[in-house]
């Protein structure tokens, strides 16, 4: 892979040997050269710090670099995107267009991932049978937990988790399951909430960091979903359920070799929030 520089355009500035962590830039006889280029993990730095334009670079798709634009880099609409983000779980019966959900997964590609490995993929999910049948399939699974929680050895096993963790999530949605499954008897989908788009962020079962680059990925989903009009809500139970239930995986055709590391439902809010919420603020530790 060549990587080099223009010298009729190189100031010399060397902020490519700076900002090069793998190794690949350093100065030899007084110039920036591409020395180790093997090592090279294709994460741009050079080419985006380099102030003359000054880098040829095979690994690099030029047609996507362009310069910064920093006028729109507004901290106060980045802050109203994040307080003003709900979780949704009541949604439109509209229909998402494929070039909606293609250009928001689209930017998602500019998420970090370690090392830019950049091997986090998406499963978007619209077949209505589909998302019915795994919305039904995950809530039996809570329910035939509650059933077995009230009577015989089930009840004890989980009496002596509640004294193992009180107050934790276990009583948390077993003891509303009676109204749960009400309102599941009378069509409402507590699970996808009716949702018309569910997107799996995977990515592969083996290696490092791939929960925390899905989860980024994720929440770059929910705020540029957000900004566009839609809402979006993690549905933890179904990426959960996905990684115990080998049925569920081949219900949503998950690729071979992959886990999913997050699950969001996506579409037009049914309801239109009008103020923001309050959070307890968190702990912060200095360490000086």
């Amino acid at each position: 892979m060549q990587i080099r520089t223009i010298p009729e355009r190189c100031n010399l500035c060397g902020l490519c040997v700076k900002e090069c962590v793998a190794g690949v830039w350093r100065t030899v006889n007084g110039r920036p050269e591409a020395a180790a280029p093997g090592f090279c993990s294709l994460c741009g730095h050079c080419v985006a710090v380099c102030p003359k334009d000054a880098i040829v670079h095979e690994g690099i798709d030029f047609v996507q670099i362009r310069p910064v634009d920093r006028k729109r880099l507004d901290p106060d609409v980045f802050s109203e995107i994040v307080r003003s983000r709900r979780s949704i779980r009541r949604y439109k019966a509209d229909r998402v267009p494929d070039a909606v959900i293609k250009d928001i997964l689209g930017l998602c590609a500019w998420s970090p991932t370690a090392s830019n490995k950049q091997d986090v993929a998406f499963t978007v999910i619209t077949n209505k049978d589909v998302l019915q049948a795994l919305s039904a399939a995950v809530f039996s699974i809570g329910a035939k937990a509650y059933r077995h929680s009230r009577k015989g050895p089930g009840k004890l096993v989980y009496r002596a988790l509640q004294k193992l963790a009180p107050g934790n999530d276990l009583e948390r949605y077993m003891e509303p399951m009676p109204w749960y499954l009400e309102q599941q008897a009378a069509g409402r989908d507590l699970i996808l909430h009716n949702a018309p788009v569910l997107i799996l962020v995977h990515a592969p079962k083996k290696g490092r960091f791939h929960c925390e680059n899905c989860n980024i990925a994720a929440a770059n989903i929910m705020n540029y979903a957000h900004a566009r009009g839609l809402g979006t809500c993690y549905i933890g139970f179904v990426t959960l359920a996905l990684k115990i239930f080998p049925g569920l995986r081949k219900l949503v055709s998950l690729p071979r070799g992959r886990r999913v590391y997050a699950c969001l439902t996506m579409g037009y809010p049914a309801h239109a929030y009008a103020r923001t919420t309050c959070r307890r603020p968190r702990p912060v530790d200095w360490v000086r």
